[in-house]
């Protein structure tokens, strides 16, 4: 696991990045996250957010996010109703977070790229990334 100064907060990424995919499923909201964590290591050799991701059997999870969400007003919750096929999401309701330009660029390409992919295909994306192992610690 590499650490590093991070270049932004964990809350103002996740933020940023559902400012521009809208209200998605908490499962999208974490790979997309991880993506641009991997996308910025791999790019500059150090980490973008302090989010602390943590490996499970065939996944990972975001320690703490529930929290980070739960404990914040601007972000929402909507619950899905399975019965009409309809899924629940997370939407960010406030003005998005001002970030370095750099930074917004990347998220901006993560968001463009998630919503072109399905979320297994996104999953597997970031699972399978060569840099993985190097920010996701073991559980």
């Amino acid at each position: 696991m590499v650490v590093s100064t991070p270049r932004v907060r964990g809350r103002d990424a996740a933020a940023y990045l559902l400012s521009r995919l809208g209200c998605v499923h908490p499962f999208t909201l974490s790979r997309a996250l991880l993506l641009a964590e991997l996308r910025w290591f791999e790019a500059r050799g150090e980490r973008l957010t302090d989010l602390r991701y943590v490996a499970a059997p065939g996944t990972f999870y975001i320690e703490g996010f529930k929290e980070i969400i739960e404990g914040d007003e601007c972000f929402s919750k909507r619950e899905g109703d399975p019965s009409k096929g309809v899924e629940g999401c997370i939407e960010y309701r406030c003005e998005p977070p001002r970030l370095d330009e750099e930074v917004a660029r990347l998220l901006d390409e993560v968001a463009e790229a998630a919503k072109k992919m399905d979320r297994m295909r996104l999953h597997n994306l970031v699972l399978s990334h060569p840099l993985y192992d190097r920010i996701v610690e073991k559980g």
